[in-house]
């Protein structure tokens, strides 16, 4: 079994734990089944109730952050190696040359696809070129959000 097999595993064992511990520290809280939690404790009970919910938030997290599930990060260096090929296949004279033609075209061609171009990040100060996939971050926020994370922990 490989990682990203590994990974969707866990991400669907940690939301079916949290999605059952929420079933049951709910109805446990709200005393509709006693039985369903030992404790008589209504503290006892909101503990449970806690876990559970942070559990099923976590599993979501996993989901959405993790690399191997989501076209996040890896999908915007993907994006960028595609406009790049793109680029030199629409200006096959341009390659090595210093006209920037092929950088205008892989800023553009990575504006349509949806990111903006960014130089301040850390990654980027190492080489700012257009072609460097990290120096683009995405237009929408859901994903701007999501891929700073994943940059977090790459």
């Amino acid at each position: 079994m490989n990682i990203p097999e590994l990974t969707v595993l866990a991400m669907v064992a940690l939301f079916a734990l949290g999605f059952v511990m929420i079933i049951v520290g709910g109805v446990g809280f709200m005393r509709s089944n006693p039985t369903l939690m030992g404790g008589q404790h209504r503290l006892s009970h909101a503990i449970v109730f806690a876990a559970a919910a942070f559990m099923f938030v976590a599993g979501i997290g996993v989901h959405f952050t993790g690399s191997s599930n989501t076209a996040f990060l890896k999908g915007q260096m993907q994006r960028a190696s595609q406009c790049e090929l793109a680029s030199e296949a629409t200006h096959p004279d341009a390659r090595g040359g210093n006209s920037g033609v092929i950088s205008r075209h892989v800023v553009a061609c990575m504006q349509t696809a949806g990111y903006d171009w960014n130089d301040r990040t850390a990654r980027c100060q190492d080489a700012p070129v257009a072609t460097n996939g990290y120096c683009y971050e995405p237009a929408a926020w859901f994903n701007r959000v999501v891929t700073t994370a994943q940059l977090v922990f790459d």
